[in-house]
């Protein structure tokens, strides 16, 4: 399995348009046509959790945070960031992050604390506008299964719990 077979199937559950503004999730370091020999799942990345990666035979790490936020303007590991980044790409480790966006979807992560909690009636308190498109074509009857199947395969006609 490559890196971008493991990441499309999170992006199933968690489409990086669900991402905030500020965010970074995705892919943030590495190949992703890479084979994937292990995964380490994690909060956030540090020096440490690469080091782990590498000892335990990992070359793919899944975080919540993404390790870099905003631009870098040298790559010197002066900062843990920087380390991170240099450790990464000298033992081709690639990094993954799902943040805001698997925050956000129903099933993510707030969505399980509130589970663990017993909290119930939860719901998005800023839910994503302009996420959803109405899609009208036109096609020949004897096609209109397989273009149905290939925009059902691409994502259309999901819209929260309903399909």
């Amino acid at each position: 399995m490559t890196v971008r077979e493991v990441t499309s199937i999170l992006e199933s559950f968690a489409p990086l348009a669900f991402q905030e503004d500020y965010d970074n999730s995705g892919l943030i370091v590495g190949d992703a046509n890479m084979e994937v020999t292990g995964v380490l799942l994690t909060i956030d990345v540090t020096p440490q959790v690469v080091a782990e990666a590498v000892a335990g035979g990992a070359n793919l790490i899944v975080a919540h945070h993404p390790v870099i936020f905003k631009g870098l303007k040298r790559i010197t590991g002066k900062s843990y960031v920087e380390q991170v980044v240099v450790n990464a790409i000298k033992n081709n480790i690639a990094i993954y992050a799902a943040h805001t966006n698997i925050d956000s979807v129903q099933g993510g992560v707030s969505f399980k604390m509130a589970e663990v909690l017993g909290l119930t009636s939860t719901h998005v308190l800023s839910p994503l506008t302009g996420q959803l498109v109405k899609l009208v074509t036109f096609v020949p009857t004897e096609y209109a299964e397989a273009v149905r199947q290939a925009m059902f395969n691409a994502g259309a006609g999901v819209i929260g719990n309903y399909d």
